[in-house]
Parts: C-alpha cells; sequence; structure tokens
C-alpha cells in the first residue's frame, strides 16, 4: 500500500520514527506532494498521513502572502485527497497553534475543513479519545534495554528544562513563583530576545538559581544532558498542547518529571508515578528526593507502555481499519 506522509522529514524525530515503523510493516511511503503524480492521484487505496497541517500558515519563515498560498495549497490538497484517498489519518498534536496563537482564524478553517469533510482527528493521547496513536519513546526498544543496565545508581537531585523556549510553555509563569532553594538549568534556544530578556529579569529581581543557555542542543548535547539529570521540568500552559516530546524524551532516558497542572500532566500522573504534579511554591530538593524514581524503573516502565511494538500495532490497525 502507499502512504503518504506530511511532513516527511522534520526535526521532530517522531516523523522519522513513524516513518519506519510504518515501512516495516511493509507499505511505501511517499512526501505528500507526490499524490499530485497522475500514478498516485487515481490510486484510491492510498492513505494520507497528516501531521501538524492546521499549523502550516503560522510557520515563521513563510511571511504574509507565502503563508496564504500554502494554507490554500493545503486546504485543496486536503479535499484532493479526501476524494482520491482510502483514508486519511490527522494527527492533531495541539490545541491551538503555537507560533502565532493570537491570530488563529486560519488554523480554525482547517480544523473545520476537516469536519465537514468527516476526517476524524487522531492524537498522540488515549485521554482525549480512543483513536489515538501512542507517541512514541526516542529510544527502540533495544537501546532502552541497553540504557536500563548501565545507569547510576546514585544520583544527585538536578532539575532541568529543555527545548524550545516559548511563551505557551509558560516559563515566566513558573519563575515567578519558582523556589528559590532548588536549583534549575534552562537550555533551548529562545523564541525571541524580547522573551528571554524578560526570563532573566524574573530571575534576576526574584534571585533564584536558575541558568539560562540559549544555544541551540545538538543531539550528543540533548542525551548527556538528560543522563545527567533527574527530573526535567514540563511547565506548559494549561490548553494549549495534546502530547508533549519533551515527556517522551525525558523518560527514554529515565528521567522523572516535574509537572505544572495541565490535562496531560493530569493523565500522565495517573498512570505513572515517576510524574508530579507541583504549584512550585513548595516544592523543595526533599520533596524531589523523596518521590524519586530511579532511573532504571522509569525506563523499564516507559517500555512497558510506549514500547515500538506497542507503536507498530497501533500503526498496523490504523493503517489496515
Amino acid at each position: 500500500m502507499n502512504v503518504f506522509c506530511f511532513p516527511i522529514r522534520h526535526q521532530n524525530k517522531i516523523i522519522e520514527i513513524n516513518k519506519k515503523i510504518i515501512e516495516s510493516l511493509g507499505h511505501q511511503v511517499y512526501p505528500l506532494k507526490s499524490v499530485y503524480r497522475p500514478n498516485f492521484f487515481f490510486d484510491f487505496d492510498k492513505v494520507v498521513v497528516l501531521n501538524w497541517m492546521e499549523d502550516q500558515p503560522y510557520i515563521d519563515s513563510y511571511g504574509f502572502f507565502k503563508s496564504w498560498i500554502y494554507f490554500f495549497f493545503y486546504l485543496t490538497t486536503i479535499i484532493c485527497c479526501k476524494l482520491t484517498s482510502r483514508k486519511i489519518i490527522w494527527i492533531k498534536h495541539n490545541y491551538k497553534p503555537h507560533v502565532n496563537r493570537s491570530k488563529t482564524r486560519r488554523y480554525n478553517i482547517t480544523c473545520c475543513l476537516m469536519k465537514i469533510l468527516n476526517i476524524k482527528e487522531t492524537t498522540l493521547e488515549s485521554y482525549i479519545g480512543d483513536d489515538y496513536i501512542p507517541h512514541p519513546l526516542y529510544l527502540n526498544d533495544e537501546e532502552l534495554g541497553k540504557l536500563a543496565s548501565n545507569v547510576k545508581k546514585d544520583e544527585q537531585i538536578k532539575v532541568a528544562f529543555f527545548g524550545h523556549v516559548k511563551r505557551y510553555k509558560g516559563l515566566h509563569q513558573a519563575l515567578s513563583v519558582w523556589p528559590r532553594t532548588v536549583p534549575l538549568t534552562i537550555c533551548g534556544k529562545v523564541e525571541s530576545e524580547a522573551y528571554e530578556n524578560e526570563l532573566l529579569a524574573i530571575i534576576s529581581s526574584r534571585n533564584l538559581k536558575v541558568t539560562v543557555d540559549s544555544s541551540f542542543l545538538g543531539d550528543s548535547e540533548l542525551e548527556n544532558l538528560l543522563l545527567e539529570t533527574t527530573h526535567v521540568f514540563l511547565p506548559h500552559e494549561a490548553n494549549t498542547m495534546i502530547s508533549s516530546g519533551s515527556f517522551y524524551h525525558a523518560i527514554s532516558y529515565g528521567c522523572n518529571i516535574l509537572a505544572t497542572n495541565s490535562e496531560f500532566s493530569k493523565h500522565k500522573s495517573l498512570v505513572h508515578d515517576f510524574i508530579s504534579i507541583n504549584d512550585l511554591q513548595d516544592l523543595s530538593l526533599t520533596e524531589l528526593q523523596r518521590n524519586f524514581r530511579h532511573r532504571k524503573e522509569v525506563i523499564s516502565e516507559s517500555l512497558q507502555y510506549y514500547s515500538r511494538r506497542k507503536l507498530r500495532e497501533s500503526w498496523d490497525l490504523r493503517l489496515n481499519k
């Protein structure tokens, strides 16, 4: 079977992971633009997989006119795929666009078109509904098993935030109540100089033990950070994201999770005891140490819930349903 994926490449590794899983099931994977080739356009048995389609008009590099051109191109492509494909699997990642959250007209129009065409949203989390594909871990099953057998037994509590530093992730709100006694490392490119200055001003005015490294982290640097970190901090604002790649990246390396209150964190805390929801005002190193789960235990439990085998079974079901 021919499967057309958008995007076919992305800095988020889940795209490549899912692509390899689909190929392992015996299917041919092509970029979405290939559906306009005559031999593919009239293949009525093909399946189309769409990720972040509703977010595309808000890509920073597009500019005003280019973003509108791409907006109408993607709407047209969605309609054509609905008419000429056996199935469209629309994977919705967020509740609202993360690039420009003040202007959501085109986002809403895209989502409305999906509903009109009876294209049901699929998510990466079971708490949204039964129609979901599990979010993959960032290491495969063999890599996880090897890592679990070589982790350190005793670790000093270290808390870190990593990834793109964007306002919707709520760091400015978290820092306004972050305890002075708990060190925090923030690693990742900040969305703007103004936002970085805002964060630094809060840290300075409250005399916090917080360091900010706004440089881009390569794969090896991020791996080293996670292996030296006991807790990854997820301060996302409520009702912004359906799933968190940072969560799955962190637990792939056995990190515990410290999170503020959101639907995602509440759901995960009911499933795993290595995630703690905290309002931060009463947070302490003693509390983090008391609730700490060993890295090996986190990896083993993560493998039990989010293995490549489970991911493969889910894709097999979705593609052939």
